[in-house]
């Protein structure tokens, strides 16, 4: 072998080792730092949350007050509101007692209504066999106002009043006033003497 063809492959063996001495360095790098600079951009939203509402109903009759948070289940049972009065009638006598309904929530309900239990009566004179029908006898009229004025929601007997009555849905912070008049027929007898019929009625907000 000549000294020039000697000198021909040092050289061929010179570059190819700095070429793969470049490759291995680049290879080192990107096994180093896992990737090459690029130009980035990013935006992080950093109040991404969802919130709920919530539906509080609250019933007052200027004295007494009864809200729906003071039971766990936003239910609550209320027994210082009569809304039938609770007053000794004779017949011919009318009652009459003003509630007002406010919603303490943040949202407007889908939904607002006054549901009816059943009526039942209760109680006797003694010597004197009772009625039977009394609370067919009383007349029961519902007005969504803050007066017995205008055109009642209801009107009829305790006992016919049995089917939820769909009211005007509160927006926060709104109230409404409803006033119930009970009264006893002018011609009821002794067999109702005595007697008391009760009824259970609750406000209901659906979502």
């Amino acid at each position: 072998m000549s000294s020039e063809t000697g000198r021909r492959k040092n050289r061929r063996f010179a570059a190819l080792a700095i070429v793969g001495g470049v490759v291995g360095s680049t290879l080192l790098t990107l096994s180093l730092t896992g990737t090459l600079s690029a130009f980035t951009a990013a935006i992080t939203n950093t109040t991404d949350t969802v919130t709920t509402g919530s539906l509080v109903l609250r019933e007052t009759d200027g004295t007494n007050t009864c809200i729906s948070t003071s039971s766990a289940t936003n239910s609550a049972n209320c027994a210082t509101i009569n809304k039938y009065t609770g007053t000794t009638l004779v017949p011919g006598g009318t009652a009459t007692k003003t509630v007002t309904l406010a919603n303490d929530g943040t949202v407007t309900p889908a939904t607002f209504t006054l549901t009816p239990g059943t009526c039942t009566q209760s109680g006797s004179v003694s010597g004197i066999t009772p009625a039977t029908d009394f609370c067919t006898q009383i007349n029961l009229k519902i007005y969504a106002a803050a007066t017995a004025t205008g055109t009642p929601i209801y009107n009829g007997s305790l006992s016919g009043f049995t089917a939820a009555l769909p009211l005007t849905p509160l927006a926060p912070a709104a109230t409404q006033a409803y006033t119930f008049v009970v009264s006893v027929p002018s011609s009821l007898g002794n067999t109702y003497m005595g007697l008391t019929a009760s009824q259970p009625l609750t406000w209901t907000f659906s979502s």
